[in-house]
């Protein structure tokens, strides 16, 4: 995470923990791992994200930063798009051609 200049914070591609560098697709996938085999992990992540990713990644996450997690059901799913704000022209664009592209993943 890094402050953006309208001081509000950015999620970005890569965390630096414990003196080596973690892509965000990386701890996602261990916060998911855990979620799906330590109910009392899943319960914590549900009740307080920000709590539960802070003691489990050992980060700081950034006072009025804030993390929602949302479980999917068997009949429900969620799509998360990233602010409108953060999508560069060239994102915009690509997006309106029809591509299909993953975007990072916004604590």
């Amino acid at each position: 995470m890094q402050d953006g200049q309208d001081g509000r914070f950015q999620v970005t591609e890569e965390v630096k923990m414990d003196s080596e560098t973690r892509s965000v697709a990386e701890l996602r996938e261990r916060l998911v791992t855990k979620a799906t085999t330590d109910e009392t992990f899943r319960a914590s992540l549900l009740a307080d994200p920000n709590a539960a990713i802070e003691k489990e990644l050992g980060l700081a996450i950034p006072p009025g930063f804030k993390v929602k997690v949302h479980e999917d059901l068997e009949n429900t799913s969620h799509l998360v798009l990233p602010p409108a704000a953060c999508l560069a022209e060239a994102e915009l664009a690509q997006a309106s051609g029809g591509a299909v592209r993953s975007y990072r993943f916004v604590w």
